[in-house]
């Protein structure tokens, strides 16, 4: 069952969403189905509910599926990554932003793994959750710098200094024991709220044809609602 607070938080779909996948759609010509959006728009939490046999043994069929797919994938941006890399390849896409996607994919898989194997998150893997989204958060910002058209200077500007918070971050978090990462989490919950207000503000203009950049206006819904979904794991973690 889905639950309220992921559905509230932003991290399935924003206000943004479903027109950033048409004018995206529209730019690129890749058909994009805004059903699927548009589907989870209409979610509704889950009760909590008795067990039941016949949704888990689907649920997991769905998990061994995906974890299928899931190495296919990963292995296919692996080589994509090594043609660039040595230079048998072009792409308009950062080296940095190709293993950006393959460890995100890798974390997918080694959730739905432990979602399989029935395993907690143990204190380390917490923290190590909270350093690997700050190392992504970091990286947006990055890109985000990158992509921005140069006459953007005030917009260059914040998402460096995005960059440059995040990078203090990881480096705070490498000097510190995980189970002393409390107040350290509740500073990373302070910058990622700007951080996301940030997103939303740059999503806002994207869409609506107010920054000059060659963002797709789809990755800038995609950042945001990663930003989005970071936020709740740090507040869950807070409680």
């Amino acid at each position: 069952m889905v639950g309220k607070d992921v559905l509230c938080s932003g991290e399935v779909f924003t206000e943004y969403t479903v027109m950033a996948e048409q004018q995206t759609g529209r730019l690129t010509k890749i058909p994009i189905d805004v059903r699927i959006t548009q589907a989870e728009e209409n979610l509704q939490a889950g009760r909590e509910a008795c067990k039941d046999e016949r949704m888990a043994r689907r649920i997991r069929q769905l998990n061994h599926h995906v974890l299928h797919l899931l190495g296919g994938l990963i292995e296919f941006k692996k080589q994509i990554l090594q043609e660039v890399t040595c230079c048998r390849l072009f792409t308009a896409n950062y080296p940095l932003l190709i293993e950006h996607i393959i460890r995100e994919a890798e974390l997918y898989q080694k959730m739905i793994a432990s979602l399989e194997d029935g395993t907690c998150k143990s204190v380390e893997q917490m923290a190590e959750t909270e350093r690997f989204w700050n190392q992504i958060m970091m990286e947006h910002a990055l890109f985000i710098r990158g992509l921005l058209d140069p006459t953007e200077g005030e917009l260059i500007e914040t998402a460096d200094s995005f960059a440059g918070d995040y990078q203090r971050l990881l480096e705070e978090a490498r000097q510190k024991d995980c189970r002393a990462m409390n107040g350290l989490t509740r500073k990373t919950l302070e910058t990622t709220k700007k951080y996301r207000d940030f997103k939303a503000a740059g999503t806002k203009g994207i869409t609506g044809c107010e920054i000059r950049s060659i963002i797709l206006p789809l990755l800038a819904d995609h950042v945001l609602r990663e930003a989005n979904h970071y936020l709740r794991l740090l507040k869950q973690k807070g409680e």
